[in-house]
């Protein structure tokens, strides 16, 4: 049986005078994806790896500032990556780099890597011995025997490298977040994230809830919403099948997405293939096993995230119906290969968060009649059971009322994080305004013009009005 250790949060709160906190700002040429180059900041803030433990490391925390362009700027502006694992220095790098630069018209913009991530990781690589059969066709059993023995193994090497892995859940990360906020000597900070961002930023606001300015979430996670309903699911999979029915060529070859995916899986469930594909890397061929659980988790982990990774689902459904495999092969090959790979912000952080016993209860009982079963928290909360991974407990998990002005975003076609979710998250939040962005994705930021613009009008203290934004959807494959 799991031990479970719990902490007052009057108590986490307290633990917090103990260390001082003093921070440093280097010049710093930040060059993004593309090429473009921008005059910035590199910070670097030591906290203490976990502050339960009196002899504590201490670790550092890294950090890009983009000085604002405004002569009297608004509070910091924080922003929070996703994942949890995502770098938030990486993130400015990518697709969202134009939304850092304009935010810099309202205050200084911070991209953060969290403790654990990106450049704020000193935690050596650790490689497993445990692996994946290719040939054989994947099962719950199989994939959670490989993955938790990885874990194990993996936890032990780190521990015995001085790492204290417990410091690694959300409840550290968000007095992080304020031990940055005193360093930079504001009374409040503006919190900007996505996604885990956003499961962050409410375990952020529900501990200091007065010194946040305003937030901006999209992709929302709430505190007991790291494992996902099954219900839910099968909502975004109605509305990806309503996009479908209006791409008519799409549809006249396919038809309806959840009969079709039902048939398939079903024909994987009584009769798992095996099948070859030519490796270029090794230049050999190689034989894999696939099963309906295969084909779940494919799904689950690549094809549900965002419009442009399910305009493949029905074609590859549809292959699988008619015998033919050579996409989703090399997708259940990658699966297998890399199922023993383990990271330690992301595996402690969402182990930590956990689940309620109610939910867990719920989760169970529609898993039995979804068609993506529960793969889409595969492996949690399973995987969590005896690694020494301490839960963040119950009253973490419980939802709470906030005064904090908030905006939000949620994209119809996010098959990770939920419309109905964000619903239910929005009715807690007196000063809430929700964006629905109608044929978005997860990665929902720079789906439109008009979020940045909203974004800015609202952190600049203009009044934003709930309301719906249509995007074009990509077409069917």
């Amino acid at each position: 049986m799991k031990t479970i250790v719990t902490f007052p949060i009057c108590f986490l709160l307290g633990l917090a005078v103990l260390f001082p906190q003093t921070i440093q700002f280097a010049p710093y040429e930040f060059k993004n994806d593309k090429g473009a180059i921008v005059e910035a900041e590199m910070g670097s803030l030591q906290v203490p790896e976990n502050r339960n433990n009196p002899s504590t490391r201490m670790i550092t925390l890294k950090m890009v500032r983009f000085k604002s362009t405004n002569p009297n700027p608004s509070a910091p502006i924080i922003y929070l990556a996703g994942g949890p694992g995502g770098s938030g220095i990486s993130t400015a790098r990518g697709k969202r780099f134009d939304l850092f630069m304009e935010l810099r018209d309202i205050a200084d913009v911070i991209a953060l890597d969290q403790r654990g991530t990106g450049l704020s990781s000193d935690i050596p690589r650790c490689s497993t011995d445990s692996k994946m059969s290719l040939e054989e066709p994947g099962t719950f059993e199989s994939y959670l025997e490989v993955m938790h023995e990885s874990s194990e193994q993996c936890l032990g090497f780190w521990i015995g490298e001085g790492i204290d892995i417990n410091g690694y859940n959300t409840i550290e990360n968000a007095k992080d977040i304020d031990a940055l906020r005193q360093a930079l000597g504001v009374e409040r900070i503006n919190l900007w994230g996505i996604s885990y961002g956003s499961h962050l930023g409410f375990a952020y606001s529900k501990l200091f809830e007065d010194r946040v300015e305003k937030m901006v979430m999209a992709s929302l996670e709430g505190p007991n919403e790291t494992i996902k309903l099954p219900k839910n699911n099968e909502s975004y999979l109605e509305r990806l099948n309503l996009a479908l029915k209006k791409d008519t060529l799409a549809y006249s070859k396919y038809g309806n997405l959840q009969e079709l995916m039902r048939a398939a899986l079903d024909s994987l469930r009584r009769k798992p293939v095996q099948t070859t594909f030519f490796d270029g890397r090794s230049n050999k061929e190689i034989k894999v096993g696939i099963s309906d659980f295969d084909l779940k988790l494919v799904t689950s982990y690549f094809l549900t995230k965002n419009p442009e990774d399910a305009s493949a689902l029905p074609l590859i459904y549809h292959e699988v119906l008619n015998g033919k495999f050579d996409r989703l092969v090399q997708m259940v090959a990658g699966m297998k290969k890399y199922a023993n790979r383990v990271r330690l912000m992301p595996l402690v952080a969402d182990v930590a968060s956990g689940v309620s016993v109610a939910r867990h209860e719920l989760i169970t009982k529609q898993s039995k009649t979804s068609i993506l079963s529960g793969t889409t928290n595969f492996p949690y909360p399973d995987i969590g059971e005896g690694l020494g991974i301490e839960d963040l407990g119950t009253e973490y998990r419980k939802p709470f009322k906030s005064k904090a002005r908030a905006l939000f975003f949620s994209g119809t076609l996010d098959g990770r994080t939920y419309l109905e979710s964000a619903t239910n998250i929005v009715a807690d939040f007196k000063n809430a305004t929700h964006i629905t962005v109608d044929g978005a994705g997860h990665d929902l930021y720079t789906s439109s013009p008009e979020i940045i613009e909203l974004m800015k009008s609202f952190l600049s203290g203009e009044m934003v009005k709930s309301k719906t934004i249509k995007v074009k959807i990509q077409a069917f494959r």
